[in-house]
């Protein structure tokens, strides 16, 4: 007869068998490696505080000497090479190797990974080589771009009419072009088609060419021109912006790629009361000059709460529209021409403190005007001031 496994195990033990029978042990995981184990602190810290530990601090002292101890003893810096996914083993200072050829690979293989790899897998045998196409690429990363104030202007009164009826929408389709001097709403962002980087790869195909696009949010990309296509085209958003170039009011708008507004240089009087500056006020000689690229009145606006405007309302007595203008160079031919010009007075400001003025010059507003003109028609170097009257004069 059948007999449950609890009959069996009631039964008398005659043999002994089941004595001294004791649950097995539980397996001991093996213990990782002690150096293993102080550099994943090493990586939790770094995650947690944004920077290396701080040999000076007590509490970091232990963990900064490790570090020290990883990136100077190759033994220790195999072991954990693996984990290090922030770059900690890299000390400061230090380049990571480029890596551009199959060479740079093996060389690079501190734990002999590739140790053994039969060399003969790299000789292509009975293979024609095919001829060399552009192959479109898809819109990738982006980068700032580094003149954008050429182009601020531009998406900003753009971007004011956008939606009215005088600018034209229309969807991208297949048999649509995009080329030089056009603008796109491409996912959900203006863009425009700025000029041609290269004709294709080795000239072979003239009709693909490689293209500088400027988006609004002040970021450029370079891509091929069937790629920008077709990610116009896949993009159920996207749009073609047509629109006349003279649309805009006082030509401050210009698409051509030999003038494109950058802003407006304004040349500015105060009705500040101190008496610091009385003098020179009374002489008709303290204007400001300065740069923007937004309207000069919109700029102002708040000029009684900035020191830049000597916490005083502001007379706007004169604005050239630029074209084509580094603002950073501007400022600084300004700056550099009128030296001996530049106001050096101190000022209380309405807290107490006190501050020094910035790009307000001893000069009658004509002078400041001319000096702004030459500089624009890059005359500049044939000119000089006359310290002594305070006027531009002709080497």
């Amino acid at each position: 007869m059948s007999r449950s496994l609890d009959a069996i195990l009631c039964e008398d033990d005659d043999l002994n068998l089941l004595n001294n029978i004791k649950p097995p042990k539980p397996k001991e995981s093996p213990k990782e490696d002690q150096a293993i184990t102080a550099f994943k602190k090493l990586v939790e810290f770094f995650g947690t505080h944004k920077r290396e530990p701080n040999k000076n601090n007590s509490d970091e002292r232990t963990l900064a000497i490790h570090l020290e101890a990883y990136r100077t003893r190759p033994e220790l810096r195999t072991k954990v090479q693996e984990y290090d996914t922030i770059g900690l083993l890299q000390a400061k200072g230090e380049k990571p190797r480029e890596v551009t050829t199959l060479d740079d690979i093996f060389d690079d293989d501190d734990m002999d990974l590739l140790g053994g790899v039969d060399e003969s897998i790299f000789n292509l045998n009975n293979v024609k080589p095919s001829k060399e196409k552009d192959q479109p690429d898809e819109i990738g990363s982006s980068k700032p771009c580094a003149d954008f104030y050429r182009y601020e202007k531009f998406f900003q009164d753009l971007q004011k009419v956008l939606h009215s009826k005088s600018v034209m929408l229309e969807r991208f389709s297949r048999k649509s072009d995009a080329s030089v001097g056009q603008v796109f709403i491409l996912r959900g962002l203006l863009c425009y088609v700025d000029s041609v980087i290269s004709e294709g790869i080795n000239n072979a195909n003239p009709l693909n060419p490689r293209l500088r696009v400027i988006f609004a949010n002040g970021t450029e990309t370079d891509l091929l021109k069937l790629s920008l296509a077709r990610a116009l085209y896949k993009d159920p958003h996207s749009r073609r912006v047509n629109f006349d170039p003279n649309l805009f009011s006082e030509k401050t708008v210009s698409i051509s790629q030999k003038d494109r507004p950058t802003g407006f240089i304004y040349i500015l009087g105060t009705e500040s009361t101190s008496p610091a500056l009385a003098s020179l006020k009374a002489a008709g000689k303290l204007v400001k000059i300065g740069y923007s690229t937004q309207e000069v009145r919109e700029r102002i606006k708040n000029a009684e709460n900035e020191r830049t405007y000597l916490e005083a309302p502001v007379q706007l007595l004169a604005k050239i529209d630029c074209y084509n203008l580094n603002p950073q160079k501007f400022e600084n031919l300004v700056h550099a021409f009128l030296y001996q010009q530049r106001i050096n007075i101190t000022l209380t400001s309405r807290d107490g403190t006190q501050y020094h003025p910035e790009e307000w010059f001893a000069i009658e507003m004509e002078t400041a005007v001319s000096v702004c003109e030459k500089i624009i028609e890059g005359t500049i170097t044939q000119y000089r001031m006359d310290n002594t009257m305070g006027k531009m004069v002709k080497k």
